[in-house]
């Protein structure tokens, strides 16, 4: 089954949500199982708008200091970064003697996107492969972990809030050198495994997992799927432009 955020639509939920906001409307009863798919895919797009900011040149890597900024991705907030980058054979990097790299990352910050808010934790593991010689591609591997506090995701006048824990895997994601005539990734995916838990005033916490998968193709319209583990029916399916710096319009509408 896919799914399509409409502009109209996101421009209602823009609007119900500040005016939730406002008047100071915390109420989570509309949640349900649709309403948690899509917030669950807005958290891990964005988680997959910072993984791909971390996918930078070993050279960008040996001489960074507060981290990579990433593209497209609307931030506000605090932020803190730290980094440890490992270069094999070491010490340092050099284009005809390295082979791999290492990238070992914590990120903490506080987002504001059109439709949530949320504090961030993520931390990640990466290893990338093919650095010597002449290099064309570059392959990223690796894991991470992730927590999103008080998520709150406005819609009907309402604010539905989770506290969501991930788990993520990257896997062969080839990203073409020249990056300058290569801005998408080749291939490869970015699997999210996401524990979500929703709190409402009186009742007892509910629970759900959810599996995301982005799969990369050299273009810059993506496939999502969101899969419900608790539930037997269909992934719910997203394209989402890589190119689009608007928030709202990340999530396409095909013709049909």
């Amino acid at each position: 089954m896919k799914l399509w955020m409409k502009p109209f639509a996101l421009r209602a939920v823009l609007a119900l949500g500040a005016a939730a906001c406002e008047d100071g409307t915390t109420d989570t009863g509309s949640f349900d199982d649709e309403g948690l798919i899509a917030d669950a895919a807005l958290v891990a797009a964005d988680g997959m708008f910072q993984d791909l900011a971390h996918m930078q040149s070993p050279t960008v890597w040996g001489g960074i200091g507060s981290g990579p900024q990433p593209v497209g991705v609307e931030i506000q907030g605090s932020k803190s970064f730290s980094r440890t980058v490992t270069f094999f054979p070491g010490p340092d990097y050099h284009p005809e003697t390295t082979t791999h790299m290492q990238i070992v990352s914590d990120l903490e910050r506080e987002v504001t996107h059109t439709f949530w808010s949320a504090d961030i934790e993520r931390h990640r593991e990466m290893e990338v492969s093919n650095l010597f010689g002449d290099e064309t591609e570059r392959i990223w591997n690796g894991i991470g972990t992730g927590e999103v506090f008080k998520s709150r995701h406005p819609e009907g006048g309402a604010v539905r809030t989770y506290d969501m824990e991930s788990t993520a895997v990257f896997t062969q994601v080839v990203r073409g050198v020249p990056r300058a005539e290569n801005p998408w990734p080749l291939s490869g995916t970015i699997t999210r495994t996401i524990e979500v838990t929703r709190t409402e005033e009186g009742e007892e916490p509910v629970q759900k997992n959810i599996t995301v998968t982005i799969t990369f193709n050299g273009t810059q319209f993506v496939k999502m799927l969101v899969d419900d583990l608790n539930d037997d029916g269909p992934a719910v399916e997203y394209d989402i432009d890589l190119a689009e710096r608007n928030v709202k319009k990340r999530f396409q509408r095909k013709n049909n």
